[in-house]
């Protein structure tokens, strides 16, 4: 076992660079490490630190790869992509909304204009049914006065043909004794 730790360092591919102190357990890394930044596993890297160290080959860490750079950019670009598209996102729906609300609103007031307009029409119409109801009444009552006429005429005509039948029956019995 060494004495002292071994100073890692590693240069992620997202371009964050971080070190740290070891104590290798059977020339490997104890336990896991990851990118403070990205989260990305480091563990073969380090791995490959110690080794080297342990062998005896120490040399500078190579420059990062095409790769590596493009994910580095990649990376770096990501979170300013992710903010545009959600202000892009919260600016159409805010659009939508002012669109709602501006049909909403022409809505109502459609509304409103449906409303008195059908209160202008409606009122006569109420004030004519009103008229016509009084009017039904009238006649019915007129309808009942000329009954209860025409049924005393009906009587008096009845009276009046059996005085005449009475009338034409004593005649009768006159010229029927003569």
């Amino acid at each position: 076992m060494n004495p002292s730790p071994i100073p890692i360092k590693i240069f992620c591919a997202c371009g964050q660079k971080y070190s740290f102190e070891v104590w290798p357990h059977a020339g490997r890394m104890p336990a896991p490490v990851a990118c403070p930044v990205c989260q990305q596993d480091g563990t073969d890297e380090a791995n490959r630190i110690i080794a080297r160290i342990l062998h005896g080959q120490t040399q500078p860490l190579p420059p990062p790869g095409i790769n590596a750079l493009l994910n580095t950019a990649q990376s770096s670009l990501a979170p300013q992509l992710v903010d545009a598209l959600k202000n892009a996102v919260v600016q159409e729906l805010a659009a939508q909304r002012r669109e709602l609300l501006a049909g909403q609103q022409a809505a109502a007031a459609e509304l409103t204009e449906l409303a008195r307009r059908l209160e202008t029409v409606q009122t006569p119409l109420l004030e004519r049914l009103r008229a016509y109801e009084q009017r039904v009444q009238e006649l019915e009552k007129e309808l009942g006065e000329q009954s209860k006429e025409n049924r005393e005429l009906l009587k008096m005509k009845i009276d009046l043909l059996r005085e005449q039948i009475e009338t034409e029956r004593v005649a009768n019995r006159l010229m029927n004794f003569n």
